[in-house]
Order: C-alpha cells, then sequence, then structure tokens
C-alpha cells in the first residue's frame, strides 16, 4: 500500500514560493531603480510580446521546478530517509542496511554509515554471543525446573496480590481448563460452553477460573494464621474443574524477605475419582450415625421422663423400660454392623481442615454480624475440641440457614453453643422461639448453597452429607421457649502432629536456581492510558475473510491470535479457530489465503466463535495490521452476536509511519524487511498474527526514540497519520 506523492506537492509549493520571492524582487527593483519613462517603456514591451513572455516564464518555472525536485529528491528526501534508517539500525535491525540513489556526497554517505553498521553489528554478536554463554548454566537450570514442573502430578499455579497468573504447569491447564487439544471429530458437533471457553494465560485474572470469593477466603485464613504465628499457614478450597471434575486446592502464601504477602500458590488434586470410591462408605457411615442418635434421642427421652417423674405408674415405668431395652437392642446392632475400621478416619475425601470449635464460632460471629447484621454469642465451648470442616463451604451453610431463620423467626441475635456427644459434637444455633418444621428444613436442605454473590454448585444436604455431618432441629427441655438447630459432627481425634507445609518465603537476593522475576511487576497504575507500553498485555490478531467488502456480505472464515505480555509472544497461548461462513467464497481469495471451502465444513458459525474470541481479548490491547479492516468485520456483527469489543486498538501499520514517514511502503512485507522479521505462513490468519507481534516488538524502541511510551501516545500518534483516515 502507497502514500499519494505528497512529497511531490512539497515541491510545488516550494517552487511557488521562490517565484514569489523573485516577483517580489522585480517588483522592489522597478520601484526604486527604474524612472517612470523606463517603466513605461517596460510595459509597452510586454504588451506588444505578452505570449513570449508568458511562455519563457512557465518554461523558466518548469525548469527551476525540475531543479529544486532533483535536489529535494537527491539530498532532502533522501537525508531523511537516512535518518529513519540509522535509528532502525541502532535500536531494531543492525544487520539493515541503507541503500541510497542521492547524490554522489549522500552515496558516499552511506558508505561510511554502513561501514560503521557492519562493525557495530559484529560487535552486537560478539556481545550477544558472550551474553549468551553466560546465561547458558542459569538457562539449562532454568529449563530444569521448567521440566519438573511440567511433570508434576497436581496443577501448580502462581499468582501475585491482584490475583495474575504469573506461573502455571500443564497440569494445572488440564485440570482447570482441559485438554488444550480437541480431536477434530469431536469439535464438529461439540456446542460452545462456559467451561471450553474459559483460559489460563500468563497476565490474566485467576478469577477467571476460580471463584474470587474462594480465593479472598483462602487469603482470610492465611491472614490470620500469620498474625498468630501458625507454623501451618495454608488453606485449603473445593473448586469444580474441567470436564465435570472437583479439584482440591491448597493455597500457599508467599511471602518476601520481610515477610510481606507477596503471592499466592494454588496446588490442585483431582479428588473425583476418589470422593467416587468413598461414596459407599459415605453413606453407610451416615446411615450408621443417622441409627445411632435416633436410638440415643429414644432412650434420652425415656429416661429424661423417668428422672423427672420418679413416682409414675408402673405400667408406664415398664413401657419406658421397654422402650430403652428395645433401642439399646437396635444400637447394638448397628454397631455389630461390619464397618472397615478405617471409617473413622476416612468420611470423604473432602479437604477438611482441622479446627477448634471457638474458631469456628469466631469466624461465625465476624460473618454473621457483617453479612447479617445478626449478634451471635458463644457459650459452652470446650477449647481442646476439634473438628474437621471446609472452613468456607461450612460457614456458608451456616450463613444461609441463620439467613432463613432470620426471615422465618425474625430475630436479631442468637447464641451458638458445642454440646460434647460422645465421638460426636452438637454444634448448636439457639433462639427464643419455636422449633424449624421438620419439612421447612428438608426444603432448605434441598436448595443450592448460595447466598449474595457467594455459593457452590451443591446444595446445602450436599455439604453437610461430605462433612459426614448432618443437621436437626429441636425445642430446648432446659431453656424456656428456646429451640436450637444442632449439626451433628464427628470429633478429630488428634493423636499426632500433621504435615506442615514449608512457607514460600522469597530471599533478599535471588535464588541461583531460578531467574524469573515473577513478583516484581506488580501492575498498580491509575488509568491504562498512562501506562507505558512496555507495561501492558496485548492480543495480537489477525481474519482471513472471503473478500475485502465487509459492507457488501464479506464474511470471516479465520481468525488466529497470540497473546503478549512482558514484551513477550507467548506462541503457546493462542487461538485459533476456522469459521464457516454459511456463503461461497471467491477463488480470488482461495489463491490468496489458501482457505478451501470443504475445509470450512463443520466449523462453528461467527456466532459461536466470537464470544469465545472475545473473552480470549479479555483486559487486553489489540494489535492488528491495518485494524480498520478487521476491526470493521467485528463491528458489523455486534449485533447478531451481542459481542462489542471496546477493547482499545494500536494498528502497526500506522505505527510504522510514525516511526518511518519518510517511506513509502508500509504494508506487512515491506514493514518485516525493514525489520529484519521472516514471515512464516504469509496470508493465514496465525502465520500473519505472529509476524505481527514480531514487529510490534521491534517497533517498541523506535516509538520510544520518537517520544512515544504510554498508550495514549501511541494512539495520539497515529491518529495524525495520513492512513488513519482509511474507511471499510
Amino acid at each position: 500500500m502507497r502514500k499519494p506523492g505528497n512529497h511531490y506537492w512539497e515541491v510545488v509549493a516550494l517552487s511557488v514560493f521562490l517565484l514569489i520571492i523573485i516577483l517580489t524582487g522585480f517588483a522592489v527593483w522597478f520601484k526604486y531603480q527604474v524612472t517612470s519613462e523606463q517603466l513605461q517603456f517596460i510595459l509597452q514591451l510586454l504588451h506588444q510580446f505578452i505570449g513570449p513572455v508568458i511562455v519563457i516564464s512557465l518554461l523558466l518555472l518548469v525548469v527551476s521546478g525540475a531543479s529544486v525536485l532533483t535536489v529535494f529528491r537527491k539530498y532532502i528526501l533522501t537525508t531523511r530517509r537516512i535518518a529513519d534508517e540509522i535509528s532502525l539500525i541502532n535500536s531494531s535491525n543492525p544487520a539493515h542496511r541503507i541503500q541510497s540513489d542521492g547524490g554522489a556526497e549522500i552515496r558516499r554517505l552511506c558508505e561510511r554509515i554502513n561501514e560503521g553498521a557492519d562493525r557495530y553489528e559484529s560487535l552486537a554478536k560478539n556481545v550477544a554471543g558472550k551474553i549468551h554463554r553466560a546465561r547458558a548454566e542459569s538457562e539449562r537450570e532454568k529449563n530444569t525446573l521448567a521440566a519438573i514442573m511440567a511433570e508434576l502430578p497436581e496443577g501448580v499455579l502462581i499468582c501475585n496480590t491482584e490475583g495474575r497468573i504469573l506461573l502455571y504447569n500443564n497440569r494445572a491447564r488440564q485440570l482447570l481448563i482441559g485438554s488444550a487439544e480437541v480431536p477434530e471429530e469431536n469439535r464438529k458437533d461439540r456446542p460452545p460452553s462456559s467451561e471450553s471457553s474459559r483460559y489460563i494465560g500468563l497476565g490474566r485474572s485467576v478469577y477467571g477460573i476460580i471463584d474470587k470469593n474462594l480465593i479472598a477466603h483462602a487469603l482470610d485464613q492465611i491472614g490470620a494464621k500469620l498474625r498468630a504465628n501458625d507454623p501451618e499457614v495454608v488453606s485449603y478450597f473445593v473448586v469444580p474443574g474441567a470436564d465435570d471434575r472437583l479439584l482440591r486446592v491448597e493455597a500457599v502464601p508467599v511471602l518476601d524477605a520481610k515477610r510481606q504477602f507477596s503471592g499466592l500458590i494454588l496446588i490442585s488434586n483431582d479428588i473425583t475419582r476418589q470422593l467416587e470410591t468413598d461414596s459407599h462408605l459415605n453413606l453407610a457411615l451416615q446411615s450408621f450415625s443417622r441409627g445411632i442418635r435416633a436410638s440415643l434421642a429414644g432412650i434420652r427421652s425415656a429416661i429424661e421422663t423417668i428422672l423427672e417423674f420418679p413416682q409414675m405408674e408402673a405400667r408406664q415405668l415398664d413401657a419406658l423400660k421397654g422402650i430403652i431395652h428395645k433401642e439399646s437392642l437396635i444400637m447394638g446392632e448397628i454397631l455389630e454392623s461390619k464397618l472397615p475400621d478405617n471409617s473413622r478416619s476416612n468420611f470423604s475425601q473432602w479437604p477438611l481442615i482441622t479446627i477448634t470449635a471457638r474458631d469456628l464460632a469466631a469466624l461465625l460471629k465476624s460473618k454473621a454480624h457483617k453479612k447479617l447484621q445478626v449478634e451471635v454469642h458463644v457459650e459452652g465451648f470446650n477449647p481442646s475440641i476439634k473438628i474437621k470442616i471446609d472452613s468456607y463451604s461450612f460457614l456458608l451453610v451456616l450463613v444461609m440457614v441463620i439467613d432463613k431463620l432470620k426471615t422465618l423467626v425474625g430475630f436479631s441475635e442468637l447464641t451458638c453453643r458445642l454440646k460434647e456427644l460422645d465421638w460426636y459434637v452438637g454444634f448448636d444455633l439457639l433462639w427464643q422461639g419455636v422449633p424449624v418444621k421438620l419439612e421447612t428444613l428438608r426444603e432448605w436442605e434441598e436448595q443450592p448453597l448460595a447466598f449474595e454473590k457467594e455459593g457452590m454448585s451443591l446444595t446445602l444436604r450436599e455439604i453437610i452429607d461430605h462433612h459426614a455431618a448432618d443437621i436437626g432441629s429441636y425445642s430446648s427441655k432446659r431453656l424456656k421457649d428456646t429451640s436450637y438447630l444442632r449439626f451433628f459432627m464427628p470429633v478429630v481425634d488428634v493423636t499426632e502432629p500433621e504435615a506442615v507445609r514449608s512457607l514460600a518465603i522469597l530471599p533478599e537476593s535471588r535464588p541461583e536456581f531460578y531467574d524469573f522475576d515473577l513478583f516484581g511487576n506488580v501492575q498498580n497504575v491509575p488509568e491504562l492510558a498512562d501506562r507505558p507500553l512496555t507495561d501492558l498485555t496485548f492480543t495480537v490478531f489477525d481474519m482471513e475473510t472471503t473478500g475485502l467488502n465487509p459492507a457488501e456480505g464479506d464474511e470471516i472464515i479465520s481468525i488466529g491470535a497470540f497473546r503478549m505480555v512482558n514484551c513477550r509472544l507467548l506462541r503457546d497461548e493462542g487461538f485459533e479457530q476456522l469459521v464457516d461462513p454459511q456463503r461461497s467464497i471467491p477463488w480470488t481469495s482461495v489463491k490468496i489465503h489458501g482457505i478451501h471451502p470443504e475445509m470450512l465444513i463443520g466449523k462453528p458459525f461467527i456466532d459461536q466463535v466470537l464470544p469465545q474470541f472475545h473473552q480470549f481479548v479479555e483486559d487486553t490491547i489489540l494489535v492488528a495490521h491495518n485494524a480498520a479492516f478487521d476491526m470493521r468485520f467485528l463491528q458489523l456483527k455486534e449485533a447478531l452476536t451481542g459481542v462489542k469489543f471496546v477493547n482499545p486498538v494500536l494498528d502497526t501499520l500506522l505505527l510504522s509511519a510514525v516511526i518511518h514517514p519518510s517511506h513509502e511502503n508500509h504494508d506487512l512485507e515491506a514493514i518485516s524487511q525493514r525489520l529484519g522479521i521472516r514471515i512464516i505462513g504469509r496470508h493465514t490468519a496465525l502465520g500473519d498474527a505472529s509476524a505481527t507481534g514480531e514487529i510490534f516488538l521491534k517497533m517498541l524502541p523506535l516509538l520510544a526514540r520518537k517520544g512515544v511510551y504510554t498508550l495514549k501516545e501511541a494512539l495520539a500518534a497515529s491518529r495524525k497519520t495520513y492512513y488513519a483516515r482509511q474507511k471499510f
């Protein structure tokens, strides 16, 4: 693509300016040096020979214009190009050499510059070689570490304090979003889903794949443990993974040398199969515990009646004794039933952590006051009693139940107590009023566990069952007009200390075996527009289409994109998708991009692809070559897809015009040649996106030389170029 010859208009303007100066000089000379008689004589001659005078004047103008044009092209314009190309050699492409068709002096100058460029390139290669050799050992160690991480059976993901992903391994990708590769035969009929369009990648937010409330709860727990100098500063929770998996996530904080929180390591394990294996055991234990509690309740009720009415009739006393005997026989049968010896220690593979009942009550007291404005009073707790729970889900159960009780009964405070019941404990919530009806309690149990913006996909009953617990509603026999809900929970028999995971503490200096700057680039700036280009996250993309006229029915047939983080083109984090355009493809277009109609049979339509692509480019700056063309196709699909791309857009065509204003050709091939970039896969969406990304990286130092550092400055400079007027 070439810009009109605006340099020639500069020459014309200069020639006219010189002519005006000459005419003005003659006018001044006539005024002061020519008498009236001489002036009259000259005018008569001009009147007589007006035709030849005009012709001679025009010939003089043409000759002078041609002379000025020759000087302009051989010296002035060439000097501008030389200045641009020297900057190119110094910053982006040391192998570039200046080719000039200017005057002899300019050509000799270019020869001297090229000689200096040869020496500069040789020196740069020598320095690069030394740097490469110096880094070889650390690179081998880094690659060894990366290989070890890639083969870990656990998924490992590291994020900073803002939740931005700094590091992850392949296992984390598989567990959280599924396999990166989907077999071709499964792609055709596979409908798009929210899971399939989730993305994990450097610089992305971890909250896109793990609920923010879960991580916030984990951070609260970790903060409390750090303040209490707890040796096990770890938090556990469960998240849904890819392919209907359930993942047990262990959150380990990363501390700097001053023990300040710098990031989070999330270690994931698939517990789906373990849960399925233990499902029968859980059902048996639940049946066992319910049977024991029912018999104990009957025995307790009979004994309390005997104690309360010691003078009752013998017939009534015998009936109560019969109840006690019958229930004791039932308990004996239950206890004689065959259960695994380790059943008490394996209620579930749910990631339950040991916590004191008092700490649980303190957490409940804080959350109930903050979320529900309900005051919780604590009484009767034995500080040595410990229980095992998933604190996030069980606290959510308690808050949800209190919220429903508040709506049903209408109180502003309640009491929390703990009752020891053999190897179970009763975690009670007491209030003034009538007990909850059994059918109401069962309705609550079947509802999804959700409160405000927090929630899980499981029901209240499923969460209780995963804790090997149960719930019941009762009226207090000792406290007048008092009712309570009791959560029956197993006691933890702590016989030996559990293994404690060591904290990850960053030293003052870099460890020799690890050379990643993971925690230094915390993105904490007020506005995106004022941030340096080198600090931003980009998505470089390209599209192939059926033709060049989006407004006349041409359609997208291929989209390719890569992410760019910390001035690195991440080729492992790409997006590539063929699209069924639902129309014919002209042969002239097929010859360019090589996409034949039969290659698009069974591919998804654009209304399926664009929502996924929109999620892929979320929170990034879009970069494309001749971006106005691509963005017009996207804009025309807004009504159909309901997707609107509002990301800031940078165009390498416009930026090339900013960097090299004296060059007329700014197509992808010309820019690549100037910057020393080899294009692989030209006219394929992914190939052109890759080349555009490499071009953009090479442009960053050149833009800095032009005083363009921030996104706002790059957009402003682009708008001033001639090509910014293009419309599609």
